[in-house]
């Protein structure tokens, strides 16, 4: 049965079950309106149908229809590095204007804080193409009710296969570009409230909108425009670890170069298990944790223990 039949089907015995009960309680002149048949029916289809948006054979059927082009995929495939310069030279302004002999270099702490800005700029432009197939932007999560405790706990086993394999990468590009696994810290020192929102807001924020632009709207369309899995995996894989050169951007060959390299086993990692899945609930809590995890680790820490 396909998700559209199971959740027509579901919808339609809720349907019945709800006019059962509730009519049961009450005398003939009160019975309830309830909504119609055709409109359950209509409702369970739309529900169906966007928990299906990012299947292969909705993304081809939208291919064939022209809703679904390379112009969205490749417009958005280095939107997030383009965006992440734009919000440190933002910053970087502020700190200009307040005098400071190293703005650029000042900025670059505040990353997990201006992450934002790249985030709402990521958001705007999935919401706008999304828009052009006929979709809701969060469609790209495939939320399913039905499964959403087990896609948490999903999410935490593939928190707990992850960590090893982002620090592996952080650990093996380190000792391959700096000769040393001693990795240099990607976070700088920020003061409390600052440090705060990124280990509270940020992960959160961070991980679904990441997650959404290159597993949930990138992998997906150029696999079905291409009709090539190694060549998706590939391209999305590169993009999403080139994005990391600039987190923060120091203008420092070896620092960019050990941040390209350390983040591409994740990244194969997860498009790979997300073409087997294709629901972005585990991989945003994944993603979270990991996130979470290194704010505290880099910039909570010390901060408390620097007094």
């Amino acid at each position: 049965m396909s998700r559209v039949e199971e959740g027509n089907s579901n919808l339609l015995s809720i349907w019945r079950i709800t006019y059962e009960t509730t009519n049961q309680r009450r005398t003939s002149s009160e019975l309830v309106a309830l909504p119609s048949l055709t409109e359950a029916t209509n409702y369970g289809l739309e529900r169906a149908k966007e928990l299906d948006s990012n299947s292969r054979a909705e993304l081809l059927k939208r291919k064939g229809s022209a809703a679904l082009t390379f112009k969205g995929p490749i417009v958005v495939l280095f939107a997030r590095l383009a965006f992440a310069v734009l919000a440190q030279g933002l910053v970087a302004g502020i700190f200009a204007l307040q005098s400071s002999s190293e703005p650029w270099r000042s900025a670059a702490p505040w990353w997990p804080v201006y992450g934002t800005l790249i985030d709402i700029g990521c958001l705007g432009l999935l919401w706008w193409f999304t828009r052009k197939e006929g979709l809701r932007l969060f469609g790209l999560i495939s939320f399913d009710r039905r499964k959403w405790q087990r896609d948490v706990l999903i999410g935490v086993g593939l928190f707990a296969v992850s960590f090893p394999i982002a620090t592996g990468g952080i650990f093996g590009s380190s000792l391959l570009v700096f000769g040393k696994p001693q990795a240099p810290t990607v976070y700088g020192n920020l003061s409390l409230l600052p440090a705060l929102y990124s280990v509270l807001v940020f992960p959160a924020i961070w991980g679904m909108t990441e997650e959404m632009t290159y597993n949930g709207y990138l992998l997906p369309r150029i696999q079905a425009l291409s009709g090539s899995n190694i060549l998706a995996l590939v391209v999305v894989s590169f993009a999403w670890a080139l994005q990391h050169i600039a987190l923060p951007l120091t203008f420092d060959p070896r620092f960019m170069l050990f941040r390209f390299i350390s983040f591409i086993p994740l990244a194969l990692l997860w498009t790979v298990l997300y073409l087997r899945l294709r629901r972005l609930l585990p991989f945003i809590v994944a993603h979270w944790g990991l996130d979470a995890l290194g704010t505290v680790n880099g910039i909570l820490i010390p901060l408390l223990f620097s007094h």
